[in-house]
C-alpha cells in the first residue's frame, strides 16, 4: 500500500511537472507570436489541417502556436517542425535519462567525461563545497580566491543549470576579493572557474567581446550510427560577453561545408541580414576546421548511450582548434535550430516520432 502511494504520488508530482512545462513554453510563443504578427502569414485552415493530420498517427492534437511561429519568421511551413512543448515534454525525455542528467551535467566532471576533448584551462572548482586546484586538490576558498584573481580574465560558471548563460559572471585581475565573495554567495552549488578562451580571429571578427560558439545536436540512432541533425552558430552583441540566444544574442545556422547561412535569428524571431555590431555578412563567413569538430561531437556522443539527444558547444581556439564549452545531456534548446535549420530532424521526423509514440 505504501508503495501504490508512493508511486501515485511520483506520478502526480511528474504530470503536474509536464503541465508546467507544456504551459510555460505555449506561453512563451503566444508572446513571441503576438509582436510578430502578420495577417499575410497566419496559418492557414488547409496548413492546420496538414499538420494535424501529420500528427494524427501518435494520437496527438498539436497546438497551432509553435507552427505559427516558424511560419511568421520563416514565411514558410511545414508539419515536421517539431513544436517546442512536444520537444520537451516527450521526445528529449525519451532519448535522455533526466535522472541521470541532473547528476552527470555538471561541468566539474567535464575532465572525466570527456577528456579527449579540449577544453578551457580550469583554475579552481568548487564541489559538494570543497574548493579544489586545477590538480585536483583540496584547497580553502581564500587560496581559491587568490588563484582566481592572478588571471587576466576568468570566466567563473554555475556547474550545473545553467542554461541561458545564468550564473555565468567574468572576473578580471583588477577585481577585488570582496567582489568575488559576493558572486560565489550567488551560487550555492557546484562551481567552475575557467581561464578566458582566446578565439578563432574569424569568429571573433564577427563580434569580438563574446566567445562565439557552435552549437551541434546529435542523434544516437538505433543502429550506432550518430545523426548531426543540426548546427548554429551563437553570437553576443553590443559588447555582450555571452552569445546565447536567450539572454540577447543571435544564432545562424551553419551548413555542411561550414558556411554560415545568409540570415540570423535573435530569438524572438527577429532576422538580421548581417551582424548588428559587426556588420559582418553571415555567409561570407565559413566556419575553420568544421569537418574536425563535426567529427569530434559524432565520436563522442557513440560514447554517452543514457543520452542519445545532446546538445554541444563549441568553440574555436585562436588556432582554430575546437574546445569543449558545454555538453547538455538534456533539455537542449529547439527553436534557434528550426529557425535556421528549417525542422530538427529533417528526412528523419517520421522515423524519429515512430519510435517515440509508437
Amino acid at each position: 500500500m505504501k508503495n501504490s502511494l508512493k508511486e501515485y504520488i511520483l506520478n502526480l508530482h511528474a504530470k503536474r511537472i509536464k503541465k508546467g512545462r507544456v504551459k510555460y513554453w505555449r506561453d512563451l510563443f503566444t508572446k513571441r507570436n503576438s509582436k510578430l504578427q502578420n495577417k499575410d502569414t497566419k496559418l492557414l485552415p488547409q496548413e492546420l489541417d496538414i499538420i494535424q493530420k501529420f500528427y494524427s498517427k501518435y494520437n496527438l492534437t498539436i497546438n497551432p502556436v509553435f507552427h505559427q511561429f516558424y511560419k511568421y519568421c520563416k514565411g514558410t511551413i511545414s508539419p515536421e517542425y517539431i513544436p517546442d512543448d512536444l520537444y520537451y515534454t516527450y521526445i528529449d525525455p525519451f532519448f535522455n535519462d533526466w535522472v541521470l542528467a541532473k547528476y552527470l551535467d555538471n561541468k566539474t566532471f567535464y575532465h572525466q567525461l570527456f577528456p579527449t576533448i579540449p577544453q578551457p584551462k580550469t583554475v579552481v572548482y568548487r564541489q559538494n563545497l570543497y574548493w579544489f586546484n586545477s590538480d585536483q586538490e583540496i584547497i580553502t576558498e581564500e587560496i581559491a580566491i587568490k588563484t582566481i584573481l592572478r588571471y587576466h580574465e576568468c570566466f567563473l560558471k554555475q556547474a550545473t543549470d545553467s542554461e541561458g548563460g545564468k550564473n555565468i559572471y567574468v572576473i578580471t585581475s583588477k577585481d577585488s576579493i570582496q567582489k568575488v565573495n559576493a558572486i560565489l554567495k550567488k551560487i550555492s552549488g557546484d562551481i567552475i572557474v575557467q581561464e578566458g578562451l582566446k578565439q578563432s580571429s574569424i569568429l571573433s571578427k564577427l563580434n569580438s567581446s563574446s566567445v562565439n560558439t557552435l552549437r551541434l545536436l546529435t542523434l544516437l540512432r538505433l543502429d550506432g550510427s550518430v545523426k548531426l541533425c543540426s548546427t548554429s552558430l551563437r553570437m553576443g552583441i553590443n559588447g555582450a560577453k555571452v552569445d546565447n540566444a536567450s539572454s540577447g544574442g543571435i544564432t545562424v545556422g551553419v551548413q555542411k561545408d561550414g558556411t554560415l547561412n545568409s540570415y540570423a535569428y535573435s530569438a524572438d524571431g527577429i532576422r538580421y541580414d548581417s551582424h548588428p555590431t559587426s556588420n559582418v555578412k553571415f555567409n561570407s563567413v565559413i566556419i575553420p576546421n568544421f569537418s574536425e569538430v563535426v567529427e569530434i561531437v559524432k565520436r563522442e556522443a557513440k560514447k554517452h548511450p543514457h543520452f542519445r539527444l545532446i546538445s554541444w558547444d563549441i568553440a574555436l581556439d585562436q588556432d582554430n582548434q575546437p574546445v569543449l564549452i558545454e555538453a547538455n545531456l538534456k533539455y537542449g534548446e529547439l527553436e534557434f535550430h528550426q529557425l535556421n535549420n528549417g525542422p530538427i530532424f529533417g528526412d528523419d521526423t517520421k522515423t524519429i516520432l515512430d519510435e517515440v509514440f509508437l
